[in-house]
């Protein structure tokens, strides 16, 4: 299925795409990320199993930490390659014209969500920092740290949805490709 708000040198938003620098960097830093979360995991079954005195205590909140990083960093990346759940069963009977509409529209609304959302984590994690909150465990770990990852991601995720809505703006519903 071809999407719209493309022409005829540009694929479809999901066909693949070369990848940019920064989704380059962004794949490079989810894939750190969760390899690290994968090590700290391994490390600490090891110790467990063979020095339980060295065996990290606070390993499981690292790991979420990591994973929750990782997540919200890769929602740019899904929303370039147009890979979040969409309903193309209603998209397929549409004529180029309402469909593109329906880009369009579903652009925007993303970016003010995205928008919104990138708002409200950094409120959340200001009021993290303000108050110096922590995590319960022995790690002490500052929210602040955990909480960034929402505005950050969401901001990625922005970006994105922007550069979308700038594509299908430049291309006229009359000059999409045809699958």
């Amino acid at each position: 299925m071809s999407n719209t708000c493309t022409n005829k040198d540009t694929p479809a938003l999901g066909e693949a795409m070369p990848p940019s620098a920064l989704q380059r960097v962004e794949d490079v830093i989810v894939g750190l990320l969760g390899l690290l979360a994968v090590l700290v995991c391994l490390y600490n079954v090891i110790l467990r199993n063979t020095s339980s005195s060295h065996a990290i205590t606070a390993s499981d909140e690292i790991q979420v930490y990591l994973i929750i990083w990782a997540v919200f960093l890769s929602l740019g990346v899904i929303t370039a390659q147009g890979r979040h759940i969409k309903a193309d069963i209603v998209l397929n009977y549409l004529s180029p014209g309402l469909k593109h509409k329906a880009f369009l529209f579903t652009y925007v609304l993303g970016l003010l969500f995205s928008m919104l959302m990138s708002y409200l984590g950094v409120q959340i994690t200001m009021e993290a920092y303000e108050f110096g909150d922590v995590s319960s465990t022995s790690l002490r770990f500052p929210l602040w740290i955990y909480t960034a990852a929402l505005p950050v991601g969401m901001s990625l995720m922005s970006l994105r949805y922007l550069l979308l809505l700038f594509r299908c703006l430049r291309t006229p519903a009359s000059q999409e490709r045809q699958s």
